[in-house]
């Protein structure tokens, strides 16, 4: 889907979206996450500090730029506009011993969580209690 042109990833992420209500959430959440592995990575595209900045769906997927932040925006727009509605937020971590930054793509209070562990769908209690939270946007503010 990555290397098509805008018009066709547009049109296959719509499709992809429509896939998903007929799924349970849970199976949603984990071909989300599945889907959202393939897409090329650029280490610096988004500034989490600064969401008015950020590409609304139709750009992010129109672009075709994904650093680790644009990807968890992925997964949270793509979820979003699915007929199952759970509560979604970004929540940006800090380490402050490697200095690292987590963009964390948390669905139902943390019940699921993506882009923590590659390939995985995991749980509030996979989040390290030393990261420092900085910022929470949620799908409704987006």
């Amino acid at each position: 889907m990555w290397k098509l042109k805008a018009d066709e990833r547009l049109t296959r992420w719509r499709a992809f979206r429509k896939t998903l209500d007929s799924l349970t959430l849970k199976d949603s959440i984990s071909q989300v996450q599945e889907f959202w592995q393939g897409c090329p990575f650029d280490p610096y595209y988004l500034d989490p500090d600064k969401p008015e900045t950020w590409p609304n769906p139709w750009q992010l997927i129109e672009e075709n730029w994904y650093c680790d932040l644009a990807k968890a925006l992925g997964m949270l727009y793509t979820i979003h506009f699915t007929q199952h509605k759970p509560d979604v937020e970004i929540r940006v971590y800090y380490d402050p011993s490697t200095r690292y930054t987590y963009n964390l793509v948390w669905i139902d209070q943390g019940k699921y969580v993506l882009n923590l562990i590659e390939s995985q769908v995991v749980n509030k209690t996979h989040v390290n209690k030393n990261l420092k939270l900085k910022h929470t946007y949620s799908s409704t503010e987006l």
